[in-house]
């Protein structure tokens, strides 16, 4: 049983398909001086044809996958055309006189290489980009098929190392079943693909594609983030029985998410979606979405950093989400950006608790104005709301809510978009009183209040256990923004994990959180589960649940759906 990160939830069970991407060939073959002009020529021919390879498969990723995977292969499309890169090939042709495969591997490592060794989270990652096009032409260069996964077989579960935006984008629903890949995380192209088909995907499995043999049935659950690579005929029974559960589920709640989510007792709750990527943003109508809850925009930055996205780039993307949310409002946290997703050297002991979020953009005016001017202009297209992270104080706040104005001002808004607060420190919570008087609305993200609460690492699995949402402290923090926000006229809501399970969303409509905002493959379950409950039943236990001992007696309490 091998264990991996979940980026698309489901059970799937399937023969697996062993896709191995290896990279340019290296079989090294010398060449005579007068033939290195042929090599030349054949690389420029491979570089050529590699490109148009690309073009054509984004014009059709265009259409059916979203705009911004069409220009990553577009972009893909000129790194194999780039003069830098092809004259370098030539030169390592010319000096050493090799052919052009192996000119062509040894350039690609030796700029991946450059770039790994970046300061730059991006940078480094912009390794996988020379990669991925130095595959594409050594393709053409030795004649070699590429990917295609409609000749997969039906039912097939992928495995690979990792996929590059090229044959991410070939991959056919039909056939496959779900994906397991060594590499890649929640925001790679293999990822995003897998979420907007509601494949199964699972990523970073170490040692996963030692330990799969081709053909032989594999179960990946990435509901548990699990890949059992040699299934019992039990453990293969009792997963096909739980994946044909899901499929059924899930046919039943497409069918019923359209309606609203109605508690038994006639409570309205809005369920809003979490997006990260411009991809996403075709699931908002697929899962009948009411609305952004949470776009985390710092995604934007991290894919062009160390540069930054232009005004106009990112004024693009927001008019995108407003565009496809049809009305509904379109709440955008400004980057979050610092600690472990810097785009320097990390700083400190501990990141987390360093220049992050809110801290980081005010300490970084010109990157933070420039983002608040897109948002300011985009906000004219629709109901856009600012949403700041890591509040800490009344003070950021205030500096917050300047730099707006004044750029409101700049751009000519008589009014600035709404302005709130995202409770995810345990201070903002204590203080939400006063952040309630100067805020504009409240965003409880359960994941980093329980963790930074608790003082727990939940990716640690040392202490993983220890990281419960459920935690009465957790409710009484809950609790008291809440009435702040009550007292004040404040809408909250929550959008972190807690709203998409099941006693969690129990425990936060009896708190009075009528506001969700999930992933949107779990907005269907979500509202099926809002329908079962009764808040006036669910309140009766509240306080019981705040004077529970641990998060264990506060599941008991609400086991029993209220």
């Amino acid at each position: 049983m091998l264990q991996g990160l979940s980026v698309s939830p489901g059970v799937a069970v399937g023969r697996a398909v062993l896709v191995r991407f290896d990279g340019t060939p290296q079989r090294r073959r010398s060449v005579s001086a007068p033939d290195t002009g042929e090599e030349e020529r054949r690389l420029r021919r491979a570089a050529r044809r590699a490109a148009e390879s690309l073009r054509l498969q984004s014009q059709r990723t265009g259409g059916e996958m979203g705009p911004e995977l069409a220009a990553i292969l577009e972009a893909h499309a000129l790194i194999a055309q780039d003069e830098t890169f092809l004259a370098a090939v030539v030169e390592r042709v010319r000096a050493q006189r090799v052919n052009s495969e192996w000119a062509l591997g040894d350039v690609a490592e030796e700029f991946g290489r450059r770039l790994r060794a970046a300061d730059s989270i991006a940078m480094r990652e912009r390794a996988v980009d020379i990669s991925d096009v130095a595959r594409e032409i050594s393709l053409q260069l030795s004649g070699g098929a590429e990917f295609r996964a409609q000749e997969l077989p039906r039912g097939s579960i992928l495995v690979a190392d990792d996929l590059s935006p090229a044959d991410a984008s070939r991959l056919d629903p039909r056939r496959v079943r779900a994906i397991a890949l060594e590499r890649g995380g929640p925001t790679s192209h293999a990822t995003i693909i897998a979420r907007s088909f509601g494949i199964p995907a699972i990523v970073g499995v170490s040692q996963l594609c030692a330990s799969v043999l081709p053909d032989r049935p594999i179960v990946v659950d990435a509901d548990r983030g699990t890949v059992d690579v040699a299934p019992s005929k039990e453990r293969l029974r009792k997963s096909l029985a739980r994946a044909r559960e899901l499929k059924e589920r899930n046919r039943r709640l497409r069918a019923r998410t359209a309606r609203a989510a109605v508690t038994r007792d006639g409570v309205r709750v809005t369920v809003r979606a979490n997006l990260e990527l411009p991809e996403e943003v075709p699931a908002l109508e697929r899962y009948h979405a009411e609305g952004v809850g949470l776009f985390r925009s710092e995604f934007l930055y991290l894919r062009v950093a160390p540069s930054s996205p232009s005004v106009s780039e990112q004024r693009h993307a927001y008019e995108q989400l407003l565009a496809a949310s049809a009305g509904q409002p379109v709440i955008v946290r400004t980057y979050d950006l610092g600690g472990e997703k810097g785009i320097g050297p990390v700083r400190g002991e501990n990141p987390a608790l360093g220049r992050r979020g809110v801290r980081y953009c005010l300490a970084h005016p010109e990157l933070f104005e420039a983002q608040l001017e897109a948002l300011c202009l985009a906000s004219t297209r629709g109901d856009l709301r600012i949403l700041l992270p890591m509040v800490t104080s009344i003070a950021e706040l205030r500096a917050a809510r300047r730099a707006l104005q004044a750029t409101a001002a700049r751009v000519g808004l008589e009014q600035p978009p709404a302005l709130g607060v995202m409770v995810e420190v345990p201070s903002a919570a204590l203080v939400a009183e006063q952040l309630a008087r100067e805020s504009d609305f409240f965003s409880i993200g359960t994941n980093d209040l329980a963790q930074y609460a608790l003082a727990v690492d939940r990716a640690n699995p040392e202490v993983s256990e220890l990281y419960q949402p459920l935690h009465p402290a957790i409710l009484r923090l809950i609790q008291m923004v809440c009435e702040a926000g009550r007292d004040h006229g404040r809408p909250v809501a929550v959008c972190g994990e807690m709203a998409a399970d099941p006693t969690g969303i129990s425990v936060l409509l009896a708190l009075g959180i009528t506001e969700l905002s999930v992933t949107p493959v779990a907005i269907g379950a979500v509202k099926e589960h809002v329908r079962t409950v009764d808040t006036t039943k669910a309140s009766a236990l509240l306080e019981k649940a705040l004077l529970a001992a641990d998060a264990a007696e506060v599941e008991r309490l609400f086991r029993v759906r209220p």
